[in-house]
């Protein structure tokens, strides 16, 4: 049979163990922390750059932002959040050039024929409702 004070000991070597992973985890999060000039949970790294949460998430899923896991929480580096910053990255798409839109407007042209040219040169644009003000 086993006694009490034998079971005490395994809950205290769990308990060292935890506590000893911990610590590492802990020393690990101080050197990248040094490394990265700092931490920011997505929160944090979407109110500097001024976007939503789930933006930061999507940055981390495409590989513009290195996620960094620790304690149970995950984190962003604050330099990879003010080079972004710094690079003022617009929202949307990049505008084309003169040659991309010719080259798009010559595919939709080209599946043209032309019935459908007639039809859509005949039939007027519907008019526009307005809003009644109250």
């Amino acid at each position: 049979m086993t006694n009490a004070s034998s079971l005490s000991g395994i809950g205290e070597s769990r308990h060292a163990a935890r506590s000893a992973g911990l610590l590492a985890e802990l020393r690990q999060m101080s050197r990248v922390s040094q490394r990265e000039e700092g931490l920011l949970n997505h929160a944090q790294g979407a109110a500097v750059l001024e976007v939503s949460t789930r933006r930061i998430g999507e940055l981390v899923e495409l590989g513009k932002l290195t996620r960094y896991d620790f304690l149970g929480r995950t984190y962003v580096s604050v330099r990879e959040i003010l080079e972004r910053r710094e690079a003022d990255v617009k929202a949307g798409r990049p505008s084309r050039s003169i040659a991309q839109r010719i080259r798009a407007a010559a595919r939709v042209v080209g599946n043209y024929d032309p019935l459908n040219a007639t039809i859509d040169v005949i039939t007027p644009e519907p008019k526009k409702r307005k809003r009644r003000e109250r």
